[in-house]
């Protein structure tokens, strides 16, 4: 068996340290070029995860058994089908307090739903972005649980019941245009400064829109918000928000290592 640890080297002083939330990860996947391109992308995007990749879920409940501590078991395959949920079940069963997250291709919803089933936290298709992957996971560490907007199914209308028009289920169905319109440029990753000036009003206007945008999609700051509708096929802003010529360039690309790990593992850019 083969693992590595990656650890944090601080250059900068404790504070930047402190900055990084430490997490100890066990990734799992029989490909090993899979599980080292993830891992080489996950601590490039944050450096405070220590990630132990093995091949097997018989590993991690080895190193469990070793004295090993983990916060988050990511197990993952090229396609839904061929997770197994029998190491699914191990892993619980050897480590009931750590949750579990399954990343791989959905090519087979009704697979993806009994991966959940089985008890995991979380299904994260390949085709997620890194960013709304790392949010995923954040949420999941925080106490979530993150289901794809593909994998949610309907629930049975009630019989007798008038077929008329219904309010949309969506949680952003609460929101007005405007806040549409910010979670919108919140989701590309735009500060407050950057959105007022988009949607030309106040940064303070902003702050008051962001909040509301918390409160009625129920979750506990912007980054939840922005992954809630980043990860869901149904949002779309009420109409296309142009970006003012003044704004900054957008940031510079990954390092072509991170890159290559992303399209290695199926994730989008």
């Amino acid at each position: 068996m083969e693992s590595f640890e990656t650890r944090t080297v601080n250059s900068r002083g404790d504070n930047q340290h402190l900055m990084t939330r430490e997490s100890a990860v066990a990734l799992i996947d029989h490909g090993r070029l899979r599980r080292e391109c993830l891992k080489l992308a996950l601590t490039e995007h944050n450096p405070g995860w220590h990630v132990t990749d093995v091949g097997s879920a018989e590993d991690v409940v080895h190193l469990a058994h070793s004295g090993e501590n983990f916060d988050l078991l990511l197990l993952g395959a090229a396609t839904s089908d061929h997770i197994d949920l029998q190491q699914i079940e191990l892993l619980r069963s050897a480590l009931p307090d750590v949750p579990i997250v399954v990343v791989a291709e959905n090519d087979n919803p009704p697979r993806a739903r009994a991966i959940l089933n089985a008890g995991t936290r979380g299904f994260l298709p390949a085709s997620l972005s890194l960013k709304v992957l790392m949010g995923a996971l954040d949420l999941v560490l925080a106490g979530g649980v993150y289901v794809p907007s593909s994998l949610i199914e309907p629930g049975p209308a009630r019989a007798g019941a008038w077929q008329t028009p219904s309010r949309p289920s969506e949680p952003w169905s609460e929101l007005t245009r405007r806040q549409r319109d910010v979670l919108s440029l919140i989701s590309q990753g735009k500060s407050n400064k950057l959105i007022a000036d988009a949607l030309t009003m106040s940064e303070s206007t902003v702050k008051a829109h962001v909040k509301q945008i918390i409160k009625r999609l129920h979750v506990a700051n912007r980054t939840q918000a922005a992954l809630l509708a980043t990860g869901s096929a149904g949002f779309v802003s009420p109409h296309t928000i142009s970006t003012p010529t003044h704004m900054p360039a957008r940031a510079p690309a990954m390092a072509p290592a991170v890159n290559h790990a992303m399209s290695s593992y199926g994730l989008a850019k």
